[in-house]
């Protein structure tokens, strides 16, 4: 009997011996089933039931894991106890108690008795004691494993619900964070069919051009078509190619083994590798050499790469979305761009209209952007003056995006008041001319006056010629700020103070400093 006793299911390294379920022996007694409950004494309760009816009022008030079942020889003994081995009380067992373990032994083993469940384990009387002690230890593991799994099972069927919520949520997240959402427009915009002829193409694993001019947002459309695609739990990767040189960019792109070109002092895993089952954008395609061009044709063909300097080919799964501000028909008509990898390219188009073809987007933009730019720079700022907002509005940003922003940034670094006003803006942004006047013809048109460096604080920024050292520029924009401040507030110093974040003793130390609004009498 040592197996039962110290085997891994009773000597502390398994189950605890509190923790295991009653063991129920049924029929009559034998010097067998005593010895066992001999050995299990003090390790697992053992119960004992004469017949069938005394056992099923135990199954149902006490926590039994294994039933041992002694069927008496056939006869009445055997009727009397309702053990017969027509398996009616097996039947019965196995419905009500699926998870409860059954031993049965009985005279000439299982083949002498009718179709027992499956999970029932059968002896032969004769069977020696190490072996049904044996299977009463593995009857009582797959007795807890049984409990645990349909634990898991509940657990799962509880919680599923919970983790598609929470799994959807995500999704939304990642959407809201990267989808189309983040294109800014306004209603009636352009951008507004575009973004929906995209958001059908994310859902197509297909090659995507986004075509557009500089500062257009092409790689903020890429991450949308990125973010409303199947990939969109997977990687995303962006690589500008006209950053680079051919053998870099190959090198970045496919990856190369240890000593493949000089400088290769350890093996790099490609970005088509690292972004397998997500996205790569390459942007500034049309910057590219035909070489290069031939093994990004091969790639979107076969889905195959092979590092440089080795000879192993790798399969993957990569959605390719090209990016240019070149016309690449063109650029195939002249022979500087494979007019068989355009074609592989062009499966989804996307073009993206400049910034001064929808206008109607500025406002938007511009509010949008300084909102970013002063929670970036931690400023306080309450917006844009109308008249700076239809300076804004009314210029035709050949930089489109990009240079917008840049513009916002220079007011927001420049402000003193609490709005950005006109006077903040670049001087040919408010020029009707210079406004008015078709991109192509800007360059034929003189520069705007700069107007005295005392009175504008932008243009003395931008006049380095006369400006002197730093510190006199610094003071000359300081007094200007001030002269103009305090002119707007028809000289009351309090309210000046407060417009520029100053205390009325810090202002009048400044004024004096720069002999501004010294005479008697001025309002306080």
């Amino acid at each position: 009997m040592s197996t039962l006793v110290e085997g891994p299911l009773f000597d502390g390294r398994g189950v605890a011996a509190e923790s295991l379920p009653s063991v129920l022996v049924v029929g009559a007694a034998s010097e067998r089933i005593g010895s066992l409950e001999g050995v299990m004494q003090g390790r697992l309760e053992c119960l004992r039931a004469t017949h069938w009816e005394e056992a099923r009022a135990l199954l149902v008030s006490e926590w039994v894991g294994l039933v041992i079942v002694e069927l008496a020889p056939e006869g009445d003994a055997a009727r009397g106890t309702g053990l017969s081995p027509d398996g009616g009380w097996a039947r019965e067992l196995a419905h009500r108690w699926p998870e409860v373990q059954c031993l049965v032994i009985a005279d000439h083993g299982p083949t002498s008795v009718g179709d027992w469940p499956e999970a029932f384990h059968l002896l032969c009387r004769s069977s020696p004691v190490e072996v049904v002690a044996r299977t009463i230890d593995v009857a009582l593991r797959q007795y807890q494993l049984e409990r645990e799994c349909r634990r898991l099972r509940a657990e799962r069927a509880l919680y599923q619900p919970t983790v598609q919520a929470r799994l959807a949520a995500h999704r939304r997240r990642m959407r809201e964070a990267g989808g189309f959402e983040t294109i800014i427009r306004a209603p009636g915009s352009p951008l507004e069919p575009l973004c929906d002829m995209a958001a059908r193409i994310a859902g197509f694993d297909v090659p995507v051009l986004v075509t557009g001019e500089s500062g257009t947002g092409k790689e903020l459309m890429a991450r949308a078509i990125h973010a409303s695609s199947l990939r969109s739990e997977m990687p995303f990767y962006a690589l500008d190619c006209g950053a680079v040189t051919d053998e870099l960019l190959e090198s970045e792109l496919f990856g190369h083994c240890k000593g493949a070109f000089t400088g290769a002092s350890s093996s790099r895993v490609g970005l088509l590798e690292r972004a397998h089952e997500g996205t790569l954008l390459l942007d500034e395609i049309g910057d590219t050499s035909s070489a290069f061009q031939l093994r990004l044709l091969r790639f979107l063909q076969e889905g195959e790469v092979r590092p440089v300097g080795s000879n192993e080919v790798r399969q993957l799964d990569v959605r390719v979305i090209a990016a240019t501000n070149r016309d690449l028909m063109a650029e195939v008509a002249a022979g500087r761009f494979r007019e068989d990898l355009y074609h592989r390219l062009t499966v989804a188009p996307v073009q993206l209209p400049p910034l001064r073809d929808r206008a109607c987007d500025i406002a938007a933009l511009a509010e949008v952007l300084l909102a970013r730019i002063a929670s970036r720079h931690g400023v306080r700022v309450g917006g844009f003056t109308d008249a700076a907002m239809a300076c804004l509005c009314a210029y035709a940003w050949p930089g489109n995006v990009r240079e917008l922003e840049n513009q916002i940034t220079r007011m927001v670094m420049l402000a003193t008041g609490e709005k950005l006003g006109v006077e903040l803006l670049a001087p040919h942004l408010r020029t009707d001319e210079w406004r008015q006047a078709p991109v192509e013809r800007r360059q034929d048109l003189p520069e705007p006056p700069k107007a005295n460096t005392t009175a504008d604080p932008v243009e003395d920024v931008e006049d380095a010629e006369d400006a002197g050292t730093l510190r006199e520029r610094v003071e000359r924009l300081e007094a200007s700020c001030l002269a103009r401040a305090l002119e707007r507030h028809g000289g009351n110093k309090s309210r000046t103070a407060s417009e520029l974040g100053l205390s009325r003793i810090g202002l009048r130390a400044k004024l004096q400093r720069y002999g501004i609004g010294e005479a008697a009498g001025d309002p306080e």
